[in-house]
């Protein structure tokens, strides 16, 4: 029993034995597995790896300040090439003084540590921004390829690089970051495109150049040539391009230099502009608010007409040229130029030019279509402006000069100051001149013009006529010229003064009122000799004058009306109506209205004895009738109406007297007869005579009585009669002539 039990409890024993066991050999197979499934899990470790490790860091310092950090997130070095695998590269660079927060980032690069490179495969990021800037702002720029010098902290590649910045981006080949000047070169074929303002409705720029080089601490971009940048229509040229950059990395300035040029072509024309030196100034906005030109500055522009094409030439020395943004469209606004400035505008037959030294230039917008067209041009320093067409041409020049132009670049005023001159040559006439302080004309829509207006100081000429005024007005319409204040015109035969004066330039018709005076020369050929002395000179003075054939040739026949005052003399003689009427050419005048008239007379023999002097003095005879006409030719005047005329030696009553003159010393005109009729009454000394005709011979000093019952009477009553009677001035003799013929002394008594 025992023995069996026994045997129970050995057999129990082995039992849990072998479940022991086999729970040891469970727990010990499971472990393996799990320990092998894990081992299944690891990269066999290859020969060539010397080191593994969880992540890489490496800075450059200069003095104070770190150059760039390069981290990794892992970084395996290999044995047999002296060489390290990098991933999930990133790169910090801080500039030499701290100022830059760039990186570098790549997903593997190898680093070679003898060298100092790193070599980035792959796509290679790059960040260009300032330490304090806003994120997503600065450069960014992306490439493949990479070379990063450890010990310079250079960046470079040969393979294509794609950029962006704020409002543009671009591509090139080939990179070169330098951290240390902060300067970053894209090395071949530059290709930027740059977008306006979101207000602009202006395309974007594409910019073009063999190379281009970032220069981060003036914040410039330069593009080496040949360089093209292309808006719209307009394209620019040049050896070199320099872009100035904002904090938000927008463009604030561009200069070109290297013979810059801008051409610009639509479907209405052409335009081109050219300097040695051109820049261009942005707003913050990013519109063009400024462009500036220095050295050998030339524009040029063709706009189709349909009235023929408007041509303009510009060239000066420095020009600066203010823009406006019209429309979300940059256009010019105005334009200042000096050093020997050049303007030449012409369209169909018409051409201008303006030259100067200094010159001011609005715009405006065109009529039609869009862009801007010249509105005025103005000159700051002394300037000429010519003008040419197939009829005329004409110079103006003055300290200033202003010219408006209409909606279609036509001419519509001219405006001069500070000293103007003006020639003007018409065909088959004679040239025109003048001089004023300043000068003013309107032109219509065909160019020509339409009113002109001097003021200051006027004086002009035109062949052997000249005229001066304080102001001159001229009038295309009316074809008529107005002068007025101090004014005058003259030619070889007339002088004419007035305070205001109005010439009909078609018929020669004149209006003069104010203070007129007219001076008659008679033939050019005489006027030397007359206006020596003015002794032979007819002259006239009146409120008012009407003429016509004035203002034309000496063979018009050219007739005035002088009223209101009237009065003629020429030398002593002098002849004074309400209205004097002349005939140039016909040489004669006629007053009419209280005329009244003094003339000097021929000195007789006995005159000193009359006058109880020892030299006779000149004898004025004072003339009044209704009417007085005159006959210089004949050198005569005939005077109706009712005539008293006396001196101081007699007087003479009738209804007519004829009056002869002959020239003496000077050129003088020197009474020598008077012949009176109807009802002739004459009284001298103390005598008086009547008669129906009256005969007074100056150079004699006697009286012939005549027709109807002629008799003398003295004071003390004695009276004689004949068919004629002659008496003389200087004695009491008496010559009467009978019925018969005969002649005989009545008397004679010596004074």
């Amino acid at each position: 029993m025992q023995n069996r039990q026994a045997a129970r409890y050995a057999r129990l024993s082995a039992g849990i034995a072998v479940a022991i066991c086999l729970l040891v050999i469970g727990v010990y197979v499971q472990r393996r597995m799990r320990s092998g499934a894990r081992d299944k899990n690891l990269h066999p470790v290859p020969a060539s790896v010397a080191q593994q490790s969880a992540g890489f860091t490496f800075s450059k310092v200069i003095g104070t300040h770190k150059l760039f950090t390069i981290r990794a997130s892992k970084a395996t070095q290999f044995k047999d090439q002296n060489r390290s695998l990098l991933e999930n590269v990133a790169i910090a660079i801080y500039g030499a003084h701290g100022e830059r927060n760039d990186s570098v980032r790549a997903d593997e690069c190898r680093y070679v540590p003898e060298t100092g490179s790193i070599r980035c495969h792959g796509v290679v990021q790059i960040d260009l921004r300032n330490a304090k800037a806003k994120p997503g702002s600065g450069m960014h720029l992306q490439t493949s390829d990479i070379l990063f010098d450890r010990d310079s902290g250079k960046v470079t590649t040969e393979k294509p690089v794609a950029l962006q910045f704020t409002d543009g981006r671009g591509q090139a080949d080939g990179i070169l970051y330098d951290p240390q000047s902060e300067d970053v070169t894209l090395e071949k074929s530059v290709q930027l495109e740059i977008t306006p303002s979101t207000k602009s409705r202006e395309l974007p720029v594409n910019l073009s150049g063999s190379s281009l080089e970032f220069q981060r601490k003036e914040n410039a971009l330069r593009i080496f040539g040949p360089v093209r940048v292309q808006q719209n229509a307009a394209t620019l040229t040049t050896g070199m391009l320099e872009l100035q950059l904002d904090a938000a990395m927008r463009p604030a300035q561009a200069v070109a230099t290297g013979n810059p040029a801008i051409h610009d072509s639509s479907a209405r024309g052409n335009a081109s502009f050219s300097a040695n030196h051109l820049e261009a100034e942005f707003a913050p906005d990013g519109t063009l608010a400024k462009i500036i030109a220095d050295q050998d500055v030339h524009g040029e522009s063709t706009v189709e007409r349909t009235r023929g094409d408007a041509n303009s030439r510009f060239s000066s020395q420095h020009a600066e040229l203010l823009m406006n943004d019209e429309n979300g469209a940059d256009e010019p606004r105005e334009l200042f130029a000096d050093g020997n400035v050049q303007i030449d505008m012409s369209q169909g037959e018409v051409k201008r030019s303006i030259a100067t030294e200094s010159v001011r230039m609005n715009f405006a917008p065109n009529a039609i279509g869009r862009g801007q067209r010249i509105a005025s041009v103005e000159t700051l320093e002394p300037g000429e402006i010519v003008t040419t067409d197939p009829k005329e041409s004409s110079r103006i020049r003055a300290g200033k000069l202003q010219a408006t132009f209409g909606a279609r670049s036509e001419l519509t005023a001219l405006r001069g100051s500070a000293g103007v001159q003006i020639t003007r040559a018409l065909l088959a006439k004679s040239l025109q001149s003048s001089t004023a302080r300043a000068f003013a004309a309107d032109f219509n829509r065909g160019g020509n013009w339409q009113a002109v207006e001097e003021k200051g100081d006027v004086k002009f000429r035109e062949g052997d006529h000249q005229g001066a005024a304080n102001e001159v007005k001229f009038s295309r319409a009316a074809n008529e010229m107005t002068l007025t204040g101090a004014a005058s015109v003259e030619d070889p035969a007339l002088r004419l003064k007035a305070a205001k004066i109005q010439i009909n330039q078609a018929s020669g018709e004149v209006h003069a009122t104010g203070a007129v005076l007219a001076s008659y020369f008679g033939k050019q050929n005489d006027r030397a000799a007359t206006t020596n002395s003015m002794a032979g000179a007819a002259n006239i003075s009146a409120d008012e004058m009407d003429g016509s054939g004035l203002a034309k040739s000496q063979n018009a026949n050219a007739h005035a009306v002088f009223s209101g005052h009237a009065r003629m003399w020429q030398g002593s003689n002098v002849l004074q109506a309400d209205t004097i009427e002349l005939w140039q050419n016909e040489k004669r005048a006629e007053g009419r209205g209280h005329v009244i008239g003094e003339f000097v007379e021929a000195s007789h023999k006995s005159a000193a004895k009359i006058q109880g002097t020892k030299e006779a003095a000149p004898v004025l005879w004072k003339v009044n009738a209704s009417r007085a006409d005159y006959w210089d030719d004949a050198e005569k005047m005939e005077w109706s109406g009712g005539v008293r005329a006396h001196s101081s030696e007699a007087r003479i009553s009738s209804q007519t007297l004829d009056l002869s003159f002959s020239p003496g010393p000077d050129n003088r005109q020197i009474l020598q007869r008077a012949i009176a009729t109807g009802g002739v009454r004459i009284e001298q000394n103390g005598r008086t005579g009547t008669a129906e005709r009256g005969e007074y011979v100056a150079s004699e000093g006697k009286f012939v009585l005549s027709g109807g019952r002629p008799a003398l009477a003295d004071s003390s009553g004695n009276r004689t009669t004949g068919r004629e009677l002659t008496f003389f001035l200087a004695s009491d003799t008496i010559l009467v002539e009978s019925q018969n013929g005969s002649r005989a002394p009545n008397r004679r008594v010596e004074k």
